[in-house]
């Protein structure tokens, strides 16, 4: 059997800040651009869900300034006409800086200010974006405070400060039921049970040696059968997903098709069939009745649940073949 979820929608948006400097430190406050809202691209929101490194946002990220007077679109790939690309910055935000919405959802704000040398921009500046070296973030022309584009003029006794500020909203633990995101009806040798697919939490709390930070659950891609009562009592193998993103929004998350052959195991009561984003398989023992969520360890990862109504049945004689999809709407 083949399921694939409804798309999840996972949102991101930005801002920037614009302030200039005297060698002396002190700041030119005529040339200050209030936080001003852009664009996170396609490819942009691609790179910051799905690289695997959240919330280590930007650090291989540079700030770049441009000349275009082209309206920033999520499509875009890079500024209209860029003058110049940061080559220091500070202020990295580390760990996590994450809130319940209490909707289902969380949003994470990840912050960075990047300092461009003295004299390093010279001239006139109309855009502003942000780049990870191959793909272009965010980025939007510069506005004033009625929202109308504008340009700042830099000399070349100034320095110019950028500050970005990334927002990223996520499936969390905070519904009291996971939302249904797919639903349908499966036919056995033993009979057809309807199924209803719950999405899990987006990111999990994961402790490394250097710091407490929160990774993208999605690396190893097991399955693992479950009884009524929530227990797990079967690994059915996988192997780590296969993430595609059509440029557009659209990424499918589509883990490996396996297939446990009849003398594996037996069972009448397959209520759940859980796909696990780590390989840590005892941190994947119980799934809640009411909430639908996995319930696990810290460095446990469940990524998606689907419930069978009435439980499956695989007898000694059947196979079990499965494979999960999942899509996203960034």
């Amino acid at each position: 059997m083949k399921l694939k979820t409804t798309p999840i929608k996972l949102e991101s948006k930005g801002y920037f800040g614009l302030n200039v400097y005297k060698e002396d430190g002190s700041e030119v406050l005529e040339k200050r651009i209030a936080p001003t809202a852009n664009v996170v691209t396609y490819g942009g929101a691609f790179r910051l869900f799905f690289n695997g490194k959240f919330p280590r946002l930007f650090d291989v990220m540079n700030t770049q300034v441009g000349t275009g007077t082209s309206v920033i679109t999520r499509a875009d790939t890079g500024l209209t006409s860029l003058l110049a690309t940061s080559s220091a910055y500070s202020g990295a935000f580390r760990g996590s800086n994450e809130v319940t919405n209490s909707d289902g959802t969380a949003t994470l704000t990840s912050i960075r200010t990047t300092a461009f040398t003295l004299g390093a921009v010279v001239g006139t500046i109309s855009e502003v974006g942000l780049t990870d070296g191959s793909v272009f973030i965010a980025g939007q022309l510069l506005k004033d405070e009625f929202g109308a584009p504008t340009t700042l003029t830099l000399l070349s006794d100034e320095q110019l400060v950028v500050t970005y500020t990334l927002l990223l909203t996520y499936p969390d633990d905070s519904a009291t039921v996971q939302p249904l995101i797919g639903s349908g009806s499966v036919t056995t040798p033993t009979g057809t049970s309807t199924y209803s697919m719950y999405p899990q939490p987006f990111f999990t709390v994961y402790l490394d040696i250097n710091d407490k930070t929160t990774r993208l659950a999605r690396g190893r891609g097991d399955y693992y059968t479950h009884a009524s009562s929530g227990i797990a009592f079967a690994s059915l193998g996988g192997s780590p997903p296969n993430s595609v993103h059509d440029g557009a929004g659209n990424v499918s998350i589509t883990f490996s098709e396996v297939t446990a052959p009849p003398a594996s195991f037996s069972s009448t009561d397959i209520r759940y069939i859980g796909v696990n984003g780590d390989s840590i398989a005892s941190s994947q023992t119980l799934i809640d009745n009411t909430s639908k969520r996995g319930i696990s360890a810290p460095n446990g990862s469940t990524m998606l649940i689907a419930e069978f109504d009435p439980p499956l049945t695989k007898t000694a004689d059947d196979s079990l073949t499965v494979q999960f999809s999942i899509d996203y709407s960034v």
